[in-house]
């Protein structure tokens, strides 16, 4: 499985309108399209922040999308005068989830460098190691670990019913992350919190890794 994620600014007061043209055209629109797997929008209202995730069953779909996720994500900038910040293609190494996904719970995301001759390695182990313990905590819905193999970046993030939930578990959650992260020498780890707008997947998405 691939994703695309969308980062966009959107000036203040504007969020709740691009978050209507995500659902109502952007994911249905892609919804349509051979190979997509799942449509996610990520929310950070104090930094008026949203982020634009679609899931694809293969990468030989995700580059068929291109052409019209990049007209989406420009009507939406222009539609609420967003800036465009970043999109990345990230392949999706695990994906493990606790019940049904639905919109409402909060996300961490924590970025981090990687040498590419350890990426595999270091998957097998989040999901081998990681992930169990991750999902002993109160609140765990799925735990994901997505990679750009030529720029040498991942993406672990894990999703939790509520904030609080969340926040319960950063201090419990924070030496395993920081044990994980200095076992395969990863490096500039970045953490962010986001809550998840809208999520859908497809019945055949992938929910193991």
């Amino acid at each position: 499985m691939w994703v695309r994620g969308s980062r966009l600014r959107v000036p203040a007061g504007k969020l709740d309108a691009a978050i209507k043209q995500f659902k109502e055209e952007t994911a249905p629109r892609l919804k349509s399209l051979p190979g997509h797997a799942g449509s996610v929008l990520l929310v950070e209202r104090q930094q008026s922040v949203c982020l634009a995730l679609t899931y694809w069953n293969d990468r030989a779909a995700l580059d068929a999308s291109e052409t019209q996720a990049t007209g989406l994500r420009a009507g939406v900038a222009e539609a609420v005068g967003a800036t465009i910040e970043d999109v990345q293609r990230l392949e999706v190494l695990v994906m493990e989830r606790a019940g049904t996904p639905h919109a409402g719970p909060y996300v961490r995301a924590v970025r981090f460098g990687l040498d590419p001759q350890r990426i595999d390695d270091a998957a097998a182990y989040f999901r081998d190691t990681v992930v169990p313990q991750i999902r002993k905590q109160d609140g765990f819905l799925a735990a994901i670990c997505a990679v750009d193999r030529q720029q040498g970046r991942g993406i672990i993030s894990t999703v939790w019913e509520t904030q609080a939930n969340e926040q319960a578990t950063r201090t419990g959650l924070d030496q395993v992350r920081k044990d994980a992260l200095a076992r395969f020498g990863a490096t500039q780890p970045e953490i962010e919190t986001m809550q998840s707008a809208f999520v859908e997947f497809a019945a055949t998405a992938v929910s193991g890794s």
